[in-house]
C-alpha cells in the first residue's frame, strides 16, 4: 500500500512538473533500463486513472515503466530499492535530517529524459513524508502525509 501511494504521487507530480531539467542525468542507466524493458518477455501491464504501468524485473529489482495515457509517451522508470541500496550521499543527507524517521520505502525515478531522483518515504509518530533527493544529495519534502 506504501508503495502505492508512492508512486501515484511521483507520477502526477512528474506529469504537472514536466521534467524539471537538473544537472543529474544518467544516460547509461537510462539505456540500460530502457534495453531491460524492451527486451522483457514477463510484462505485466496494468491501467490506471492517467497512466499506464508495464512492471517487470530490473538487475532482480522490481520495477516499472510509465506511460501517459494522454498520448503513450513515456513518463519514466521506477526502481525499487532497499534502504540499504541508497547511495551513500542518498543516505547521509536523509540521516543528517531525519535520524530519528524510519525509512519504509525507497525508490530510484528516471523520467523519459534520463534523469535520476531518489524518493523515500520516512516514517514517525503516525507521520509520513515522502523525500526527494537528488543523485548529489540535494533533499527535499515531496509530501507530506498523517496515518
Amino acid at each position: 500500500m506504501k508503495n502505492i501511494i508512492l508512486v501515484t504521487m511521483l507520477l502526477v507530480a512528474t506529469a504537472i512538473t514536466s521534467f524539471a531539467r537538473e544537472k543529474n542525468a544518467d544516460s547509461k542507466l537510462f539505456s540500460d533500463v530502457s534495453a531491460t524493458f524492451k527486451n522483457s518477455s514477463q510484462l505485466s501491464w496494468t491501467t490506471k486513472d492517467r497512466y499506464q504501468q508495464a512492471s517487470f524485473s530490473f538487475r532482480n529489482q522490481a520495477a516499472s515503466a510509465y506511460y501517459s495515457l494522454e498520448n503513450n509517451e513515456l513518463i519514466g522508470f521506477r526502481i525499487q530499492l532497499n534502504k540499504t541500496e541508497l547511495p551513500q550521499v542518498v543516505s547521509e543527507s536523509i540521516k543528517a535530517k531525519y535520524g530519528n524517521w524510519e525509512v519504509v520505502d525507497a525508490i530510484t525515478f528516471i523520467d523519459a529524459s534520463g534523469h535520476v531522483n531518489y524518493f523515500t518515504q520516512v516514517y514517525k509518530d503516525n507521520k509520513s513524508i515522502i523525500l526527494k533527493t537528488t543523485p548529489d544529495g540535494k533533499l527535499s519534502v515531496y509530501s507530506r502525509m498523517s496515518i
